[in-house]
Protein backbone atom coordinates (compact mmCIF):
# COMPACT_ATOMS: atom_id res chain seq x y z
CA UNK A 1 0.00 0.00 0.00
CA UNK A 2 1.09 3.53 -0.66
CA UNK A 3 1.56 5.03 2.53
CA UNK A 4 3.02 8.42 1.94
CA UNK A 5 4.72 10.98 -1.10
CA UNK A 6 7.31 13.08 -0.47
CA UNK A 7 8.96 15.59 -3.12
CA UNK A 8 11.87 17.44 -1.95
CA UNK A 9 13.75 20.08 -3.25
CA UNK A 10 17.38 21.81 -1.59
CA UNK A 11 16.22 18.87 0.68
CA UNK A 12 13.59 20.40 1.85
CA UNK A 13 9.83 19.05 1.61
CA UNK A 14 7.95 20.96 -1.20
CA UNK A 15 4.99 18.35 -1.19
CA UNK A 16 4.14 15.35 1.01
CA UNK A 17 0.83 13.61 1.40
CA UNK A 18 -0.21 10.39 3.48
CA UNK A 19 -2.80 7.52 2.80
CA UNK A 20 -1.60 5.77 6.19
CA UNK A 21 0.32 5.28 9.15
CA UNK A 22 4.53 5.10 8.02
CA UNK A 23 7.79 6.81 9.14
CA UNK A 24 7.84 9.97 11.94
CA UNK A 25 8.91 12.86 10.28
CA UNK A 26 12.09 12.85 12.59
CA UNK A 27 13.07 9.27 11.70
CA UNK A 28 12.55 10.40 7.71
CA UNK A 29 14.78 13.14 8.15
CA UNK A 30 16.99 10.95 9.10
CA UNK A 31 17.14 8.75 6.91
CA UNK A 32 16.74 10.95 3.73
CA UNK A 33 19.87 12.32 4.63
CA UNK A 34 21.32 8.73 4.78
CA UNK A 35 20.24 8.11 1.49
CA UNK A 36 21.20 11.56 -0.13
CA UNK A 37 24.77 10.76 1.28
CA UNK A 38 24.93 6.97 -0.23
CA UNK A 39 23.29 8.16 -3.27
CA UNK A 40 25.41 11.26 -4.13
CA UNK A 41 28.47 11.17 -2.55
CA UNK A 42 30.00 9.23 -5.23
CA UNK A 43 29.96 5.40 -3.14
CA UNK A 44 29.52 3.86 -6.25
CA UNK A 45 26.64 2.38 -4.98
CA UNK A 46 23.49 2.77 -7.10
CA UNK A 47 20.62 2.89 -4.91
CA UNK A 48 16.75 3.67 -5.50
CA UNK A 49 14.53 1.64 -2.97
CA UNK A 50 15.60 1.57 0.80
CA UNK A 51 14.25 -0.88 3.27
CA UNK A 52 13.05 0.18 7.03
CA UNK A 53 11.68 -1.88 9.03
CA UNK A 54 8.16 -3.04 7.53
CA UNK A 55 8.20 -0.14 4.79
CA UNK A 56 10.11 0.22 1.58
CA UNK A 57 11.16 3.59 0.40
CA UNK A 58 11.67 4.42 -3.50
CA UNK A 59 13.05 7.35 -4.70
CA UNK A 60 14.18 8.91 -7.89
CA UNK A 61 16.86 12.06 -7.72
CA UNK A 62 17.05 14.56 -10.01
CA UNK A 63 20.33 15.95 -9.16
CA UNK A 64 21.10 18.75 -11.20
CA UNK A 65 17.71 20.05 -10.43
CA UNK A 66 18.19 19.38 -6.49
CA UNK A 67 14.77 17.26 -6.43
CA UNK A 68 14.19 14.17 -4.79
CA UNK A 69 10.79 12.24 -5.36
CA UNK A 70 9.74 9.39 -2.93
CA UNK A 71 7.10 6.61 -2.70
CA UNK A 72 7.19 5.02 1.35
CA UNK A 73 5.00 1.88 0.99
CA UNK A 74 4.49 -1.29 2.92
CA UNK A 75 7.66 -3.49 2.31
CA UNK A 76 5.84 -6.09 0.38
CA UNK A 77 4.91 -3.71 -2.31
CA UNK A 78 5.95 -4.90 -6.33
CA UNK A 79 9.11 -2.54 -6.80
CA UNK A 80 8.94 -2.36 -10.55
CA UNK A 81 5.84 -1.57 -10.29
CA UNK A 82 6.02 1.28 -7.72
CA UNK A 83 8.91 2.94 -9.68
CA UNK A 84 6.57 2.86 -12.31
CA UNK A 85 4.36 5.25 -11.02
CA UNK A 86 7.01 7.02 -9.17
CA UNK A 87 8.16 7.98 -12.51
CA UNK A 88 5.04 8.95 -13.33
CA UNK A 89 4.72 11.37 -10.53
CA UNK A 90 7.91 12.82 -11.98
CA UNK A 91 7.14 13.58 -15.60
CA UNK A 92 3.89 15.01 -14.13
CA UNK A 93 5.86 17.33 -11.84
CA UNK A 94 8.44 18.46 -14.41
CA UNK A 95 5.71 19.09 -17.06
CA UNK A 96 3.66 21.30 -14.68
CA UNK A 97 6.52 22.59 -12.63
CA UNK A 98 9.70 22.06 -14.77
CA UNK A 99 9.32 25.99 -16.33
CA UNK A 100 9.48 27.45 -12.67
CA UNK A 101 11.81 25.58 -10.35
CA UNK A 102 13.47 29.12 -9.53
CA UNK A 103 10.88 30.39 -7.99
CA UNK A 104 8.57 27.73 -7.49
CA UNK A 105 5.27 28.78 -5.52
CA UNK A 106 4.63 25.67 -3.07
CA UNK A 107 0.61 26.36 -2.73
CA UNK A 108 0.46 25.44 -6.22
CA UNK A 109 1.76 21.83 -4.98
CA UNK A 110 -2.11 21.07 -4.87
CA UNK A 111 -2.51 20.43 -8.05
CA UNK A 112 -0.74 16.84 -7.51
CA UNK A 113 -3.46 15.85 -5.29
CA UNK A 114 -5.72 14.13 -8.49
CA UNK A 115 -1.87 12.71 -10.21
CA UNK A 116 -1.28 11.25 -6.23
CA UNK A 117 -5.01 9.83 -5.78
CA UNK A 118 -5.03 8.35 -9.09
CA UNK A 119 -1.08 6.74 -8.50
CA UNK A 120 -2.80 5.51 -5.29
CA UNK A 121 -5.15 3.28 -6.91
CA UNK A 122 -3.12 2.08 -9.86
CA UNK A 123 -1.11 0.66 -7.26
CA UNK A 124 -4.17 -1.48 -6.06
CA UNK A 125 -3.93 -2.04 -2.76
CA UNK A 126 -5.02 -5.98 -2.05
CA UNK A 127 -7.35 -6.83 0.53
CA UNK A 128 -8.11 -10.83 0.99
CA UNK A 129 -10.79 -12.47 2.69
CA UNK A 130 -10.14 -16.35 3.22
CA UNK A 131 -12.25 -18.52 5.53
CA UNK A 132 -13.54 -22.22 4.64
CA UNK A 133 -16.86 -22.30 2.95
CA UNK A 134 -20.34 -21.38 4.57
CA UNK A 135 -18.35 -18.52 7.26
CA UNK A 136 -20.15 -15.49 5.87
CA UNK A 137 -17.39 -14.19 2.95
CA UNK A 138 -19.54 -13.88 0.39
CA UNK A 139 -21.51 -11.84 3.03
CA UNK A 140 -19.20 -9.35 4.33
CA UNK A 141 -18.21 -8.90 0.75
CA UNK A 142 -21.07 -8.10 -0.07
CA UNK A 143 -21.89 -6.17 3.66
CA UNK A 144 -18.64 -4.10 2.30
CA UNK A 145 -19.44 -3.29 -1.13
CA UNK A 146 -22.98 -2.09 0.03
CA UNK A 147 -24.85 -4.76 -2.22
CA UNK A 148 -27.46 -6.86 -1.71
CA UNK A 149 -27.30 -9.01 1.77
CA UNK A 150 -27.77 -13.10 0.56
CA UNK A 151 -30.38 -14.65 3.01
CA UNK A 152 -29.40 -18.11 1.48
CA UNK A 153 -25.56 -19.20 1.49
CA UNK A 154 -24.50 -19.41 -2.02
CA UNK A 155 -20.44 -20.80 -2.20
CA UNK A 156 -18.30 -19.02 -4.11
CA UNK A 157 -16.27 -21.07 -6.82
CA UNK A 158 -12.47 -19.44 -7.41
CA UNK A 159 -13.01 -16.01 -6.37
CA UNK A 160 -14.53 -12.69 -6.63
CA UNK A 161 -12.56 -9.60 -7.24
CA UNK A 162 -14.20 -6.50 -5.79
CA UNK A 163 -13.59 -2.29 -5.51
CA UNK A 164 -14.49 -1.00 -2.44
CA UNK A 165 -14.05 2.76 -1.89
CA UNK A 166 -12.97 3.96 2.00
CA UNK A 167 -13.45 7.68 1.18
CA UNK A 168 -10.90 8.92 -1.45
CA UNK A 169 -8.78 5.60 -1.56
CA UNK A 170 -9.76 2.65 -3.58
CA UNK A 171 -9.00 -1.27 -2.07
CA UNK A 172 -9.33 -4.38 -4.42
CA UNK A 173 -11.12 -6.87 -2.26
CA UNK A 174 -10.72 -10.35 -3.48
CA UNK A 175 -12.90 -13.23 -1.65
CA UNK A 176 -11.81 -16.78 -2.47
CA UNK A 177 -13.59 -20.20 -2.66
CA UNK A 178 -13.72 -21.17 0.45
CA UNK A 179 -14.65 -25.03 -0.70
CA UNK A 180 -11.60 -27.53 0.34
CA UNK A 181 -11.39 -28.69 -3.17
CA UNK A 182 -10.41 -25.33 -4.18
CA UNK A 183 -7.45 -24.97 -1.73
CA UNK A 184 -4.89 -25.97 -4.48
CA UNK A 185 -5.59 -22.26 -5.95
CA UNK A 186 -5.24 -20.17 -2.21
CA UNK A 187 -1.37 -19.92 -2.72
CA UNK A 188 -1.42 -18.04 -5.74
CA UNK A 189 -5.06 -15.75 -4.23
CA UNK A 190 -3.15 -14.90 -1.51
CA UNK A 191 0.46 -13.84 -3.06
CA UNK A 192 0.94 -10.37 -3.15
CA UNK A 193 -1.66 -9.09 -0.01
CA UNK A 194 -1.57 -6.04 1.92
CA UNK A 195 -4.19 -7.39 4.05
CA UNK A 196 -5.75 -10.84 4.96
CA UNK A 197 -8.65 -10.48 6.64
CA UNK A 198 -9.19 -14.41 8.27
CA UNK A 199 -13.14 -14.72 8.29
CA UNK A 200 -14.66 -17.71 11.20
CA UNK A 201 -18.11 -18.20 12.14
CA UNK A 202 -16.84 -17.83 15.47
CA UNK A 203 -17.74 -21.78 16.57
CA UNK A 204 -14.47 -23.78 18.59
CA UNK A 205 -14.59 -26.30 15.50
CA UNK A 206 -14.27 -23.37 12.81
CA UNK A 207 -11.91 -21.25 14.89
CA UNK A 208 -9.63 -24.08 15.36
CA UNK A 209 -9.16 -25.30 11.65
CA UNK A 210 -8.40 -21.72 10.79
CA UNK A 211 -5.16 -22.07 12.07
CA UNK A 212 -4.52 -23.31 8.61
CA UNK A 213 -5.22 -19.93 7.28
CA UNK A 214 -2.47 -18.47 9.67
CA UNK A 215 -0.21 -20.33 8.45
CA UNK A 216 -0.37 -19.64 4.93
CA UNK A 217 -0.60 -16.35 5.25
CA UNK A 218 3.04 -16.57 7.21
CA UNK A 219 4.24 -18.63 3.98
CA UNK A 220 2.61 -16.69 0.81
CA UNK A 221 2.16 -12.92 2.79
CA UNK A 222 4.04 -12.81 5.55
CA UNK A 223 4.70 -8.86 5.57
CA UNK A 224 0.35 -9.04 4.94
CA UNK A 225 -1.18 -6.89 7.93
CA UNK A 226 -3.53 -9.96 9.08
CA UNK A 227 -6.25 -9.97 11.61
CA UNK A 228 -9.54 -12.23 12.26
CA UNK A 229 -12.86 -11.43 11.80
CA UNK A 230 -15.15 -13.09 14.06
CA UNK A 231 -18.64 -13.27 12.58
CA UNK A 232 -21.54 -14.95 13.44
CA UNK A 233 -22.00 -13.23 16.96
CA UNK A 234 -25.28 -13.69 16.99
CA UNK A 235 -25.29 -17.21 17.09
CA UNK A 236 -25.62 -18.86 20.50
CA UNK A 237 -22.57 -21.08 20.06
CA UNK A 238 -20.35 -18.12 19.10
CA UNK A 239 -17.10 -17.92 21.09
CA UNK A 240 -16.25 -14.20 22.17
CA UNK A 241 -13.63 -12.52 20.10
CA UNK A 242 -11.49 -12.97 23.38
CA UNK A 243 -11.60 -16.82 23.56
CA UNK A 244 -11.20 -16.42 19.86
CA UNK A 245 -8.13 -13.92 19.75
CA UNK A 246 -6.38 -16.67 22.96
CA UNK A 247 -6.83 -19.73 20.15
CA UNK A 248 -5.22 -18.20 17.13
CA UNK A 249 -3.10 -15.28 18.37
CA UNK A 250 -4.38 -12.41 16.10
CA UNK A 251 -6.20 -9.33 16.87
CA UNK A 252 -10.15 -10.19 16.64
CA UNK A 253 -13.26 -7.96 15.65
CA UNK A 254 -16.53 -9.00 16.12
CA UNK A 255 -18.94 -8.80 13.01
CA UNK A 256 -22.38 -9.84 12.46
CA UNK A 257 -22.12 -9.64 8.25
CA UNK A 258 -25.70 -10.16 7.78
CA UNK A 259 -26.62 -7.07 9.40
CA UNK A 260 -26.70 -3.66 6.66
CA UNK A 261 -25.83 -1.36 9.51
CA UNK A 262 -22.46 -2.59 10.28
CA UNK A 263 -20.83 -1.51 7.25
CA UNK A 264 -19.54 1.38 8.71
CA UNK A 265 -18.39 -0.50 11.25
CA UNK A 266 -16.87 -3.24 8.88
CA UNK A 267 -14.82 -0.48 7.01
CA UNK A 268 -13.36 1.28 9.96
CA UNK A 269 -12.42 -2.21 10.80
CA UNK A 270 -10.42 -2.68 7.35
CA UNK A 271 -8.89 1.06 8.23
CA UNK A 272 -8.07 -0.15 11.34
CA UNK A 273 -6.00 -3.21 10.00
CA UNK A 274 -4.55 -1.20 7.27
CA UNK A 275 -3.23 1.93 9.33
CA UNK A 276 -5.30 4.04 6.82
CA UNK A 277 -4.72 7.79 7.23
CA UNK A 278 -7.83 9.12 9.06
CA UNK A 279 -7.76 11.82 6.59
CA UNK A 280 -9.26 9.95 4.51
CA UNK A 281 -13.02 9.84 4.75
CA UNK A 282 -15.46 10.95 7.81
CA UNK A 283 -16.27 7.24 8.52
CA UNK A 284 -13.07 6.59 10.24
CA UNK A 285 -13.51 9.70 12.71
CA UNK A 286 -13.96 7.28 15.62
CA UNK A 287 -10.36 5.95 14.56
CA UNK A 288 -9.19 9.65 14.95
CA UNK A 289 -10.43 10.07 17.78
CA UNK A 290 -9.72 6.56 19.39
CA UNK A 291 -5.96 7.72 18.92
CA UNK A 292 -6.39 11.17 20.29
CA UNK A 293 -7.52 9.87 23.66
CA UNK A 294 -5.21 7.26 24.09
CA UNK A 295 -2.34 10.12 23.56
CA UNK A 296 -4.14 12.63 25.73
CA UNK A 297 -4.67 9.83 28.57
CA UNK A 298 -0.80 8.97 28.28
CA UNK A 299 -0.11 13.01 29.04
CA UNK A 300 -2.77 13.27 31.62
CA UNK A 301 -1.65 9.51 33.58
CA UNK A 302 2.22 11.55 33.48
CA UNK A 303 0.69 14.52 34.57
CA UNK A 304 -1.08 12.47 37.42
CA UNK A 305 -4.52 13.57 37.06
CA UNK A 306 -6.23 10.25 37.58
CA UNK A 307 -9.79 11.43 37.27
CA UNK A 308 -9.33 12.69 33.91
CA UNK A 309 -7.32 9.71 32.76
CA UNK A 310 -10.16 7.58 34.03
CA UNK A 311 -12.70 9.50 32.05
CA UNK A 312 -10.34 9.61 28.95
CA UNK A 313 -10.14 5.33 29.57
CA UNK A 314 -14.20 5.52 29.65
CA UNK A 315 -14.31 6.98 26.44
CA UNK A 316 -11.75 4.80 24.45
CA UNK A 317 -13.44 1.76 25.77
CA UNK A 318 -16.42 2.98 24.24
CA UNK A 319 -15.14 3.64 20.76
CA UNK A 320 -13.48 -0.25 20.98
CA UNK A 321 -16.91 -1.38 21.17
CA UNK A 322 -18.54 0.87 18.11
CA UNK A 323 -15.01 -0.48 16.53
CA UNK A 324 -15.94 -4.45 16.96
CA UNK A 325 -12.43 -4.42 19.35
CA UNK A 326 -13.41 -6.37 22.49
CA UNK A 327 -10.17 -7.20 23.86
CA UNK A 328 -9.35 -3.27 23.66
CA UNK A 329 -12.73 -2.13 24.76
CA UNK A 330 -12.43 -4.77 27.75
CA UNK A 331 -8.31 -3.43 28.70
CA UNK A 332 -9.88 -0.26 28.77
CA UNK A 333 -12.86 -0.24 30.61
CA UNK A 334 -11.09 -2.34 33.67
CA UNK A 335 -8.62 0.41 33.62
CA UNK A 336 -11.23 2.92 33.68
CA UNK A 337 -12.84 1.15 36.51
CA UNK A 338 -9.68 0.53 38.17
CA UNK A 339 -8.69 4.26 38.98
CA UNK A 340 -12.37 5.10 39.66
CA UNK A 341 -11.94 2.67 42.65
CA UNK A 342 -8.27 3.69 43.22
CA UNK A 343 -10.07 7.44 43.61
CA UNK A 344 -13.14 6.44 46.06
CA UNK A 345 -10.62 4.26 48.18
Amino acid sequence: MLRQVYILKDEKIIYNKNFGKGIYEEDFNKLYQEIIEVSTKGTGIELNSYDYIKYKLVFALEEDLKLTFMFITDINDELSRTKRELANLQSEFLDTFGDALDNLDTSLMELLDPIIDSIHRNLKTKISLVGFSGVGKTTTTKLICATEIPSVHIPTITGKISTIKIGKLYFHLWDFAGQEQFSYLWNEFILGSDAVLIITDSTLENVEKSKFFIELVKEHAPHAHTAIIGNKQDLTDALNVQKIEEILGLKTYSMVAIEPDNREKMIQIIADILEVSTDASPLLKPLFERDQLIHQAKLSLENGDIAQTAEYFEKISDLCLELGDDNLYKEFHEKANKLKGYLTN
